[in-house]
């Protein structure tokens, strides 16, 4: 089955090369805080992501030691929990935080640069966030349970480029506030300031496929008119060349019409350009329209 680009995003965050400590310290430090659960009481993780839920453990062996149930329903959901009173405990102290805090915040304490920001962005994406296949449409959200959270959330990666920042919105769905992303540029920039250059480069191609197929479209409708136009042209023009034909008869046009004349007869589907040249004595497509006009006048006269 073909992964869907939420997975292939995740897949490429959690593959990114993080042995320095700092930038560890971030990425899991998002993972947590931004999970299905994350308190004292509390920590744990669901997904349907096979790799994340690996990721989880791994995690959290490697930060805190600490040791994560998993298990898994038959319908392909991942459940990774602290289970342990006193290994969530060291989860938090990993992060510098008691458990005692009024709400949870981002505590940039976790992020020693601002190129910590990446990976704590990652880290929360891998945890919360979903992207739309960019084929079909342009949307990448943040899904978090806590609303100073959110607004944290926002602050941060409004940050991120000064000059020209990333405006996400929010909305609230049902039980959860949605920070968001719709436009295609700004979700180039946080999937490639996230580390997903790969992704990023995704909505790029598929944006200037898009801008392909709608030119083509645009074209082809173009012509279509085009052609309609022509033959609704012809048509009149042969109706009008009958009329003298069959009340006069060619013998009564001058010698410049009667060759162009029959012509467009036997033709009502050609174009103006395409009569000019098929005549024995070719002439500009202006010149063939002139004549054609003159025609459609004289036979409004008989």
């Amino acid at each position: 089955m073909k992964k869907s680009f939420t997975s292939t995003v995740k897949s490429e965050l959690l593959a990114k090369d993080r042995e320095q400590p700092e930038a560890f310290l971030a990425f899991c430090y998002g993972l947590f805080l931004f999970s299905s659960a994350f308190s004292l009481n509390s920590i744990y993780l669901k997904t349907e992501n096979k790799e994340l839920a690996h990721a989880y453990c791994d995690c959290a062996k490697r930060l805190a030691g600490v040791k994560v149930q998993m298990s898994v329903t038959g319908g392909g959901t991942y459940t990774c929990e602290v289970a342990e009173a006193e290994e969530r405990k060291r989860i938090f102290a990993a992060f510098s935080l008691s458990g005692s805090e009024f709400t949870l915040r981002i505590n940039r304490a976790n992020m020693d640069t601002e190129s910590c920001y990446a990976d704590f962005l990652a880290g929360a994406f891998c945890a919360c966030g979903t992207a739309a296949d960019p084929k079909k449409d342009y949307h990448l959200e943040f899904a978090i349970a806590y609303y100073q959270l959110c607004k944290d959330l926002m602050k941060l990666i409004s940050e991120i480029e000064p000059d020209e920042p990333l405006n996400p919105k929010k909305v609230v769905r049902k039980y959860e506030m949605v920070v968001y992303f719709k436009g295609s540029e700004s979700i180039e920039d946080i999937l490639f300031f996230m580390g997903a250059q790969n992704c990023a480069f995704e909505v790029v191609n598929a944006k200037v496929e898009k801008d392909i197929r709608n030119r083509a479209n645009r074209l082809k409708n173009c012509d279509s008119a085009n052609l309609d136009k022509v033959t609704k042209a012809g048509v009149k023009q042969a109706k009008a060349i009958r009329r003298i034909k069959n009340k006069k008869g060619f013998e009564y046009l001058p010698e410049e019409l009667r060759e162009i004349a029959q012509l467009r007869l036997q033709n009502p589907d050609m174009s103006l350009s395409e009569i000019a040249a098929a005549l024995s004595e070719p002439i500009s497509r202006s010149g063939a329209n002139h004549r054609l006009k003159k025609l459609e006048k004289i036979a409004e006269e008989l």
